[in-house]
């Protein structure tokens, strides 16, 4: 009897352990994939990829950016 009661508490305890700690990681990756950053041709400035206008196989910051560079 005693057995089954570590063994549940040790489940327990995974299951606590997973719900917890094991989205944290999910999330960080997540984070960390849209953080990534990438230069404009034109200005040099830095700008996040998922905001950026690709044209060309360059990223640029602005429509106006794009029409200097044509």
């Amino acid at each position: 009897m005693v057995v089954y009661k570590i063994i549940l508490f040790i489940i327990l305890i995974y299951i606590i352990y997973v719900l917890f700690f094991g989205r944290k990681r999910e999330s960080k990756k997540n984070a960390s994939e849209e953080e990534l950053m990438v230069e404009c041709a034109t200005c040099k400035t830095f700008i996040a990829i998922n905001e950026a206008i690709k044209k060309d196989g360059q990223y640029f910051c602005s429509q106006k950016c794009v029409k200097v560079k044509q």
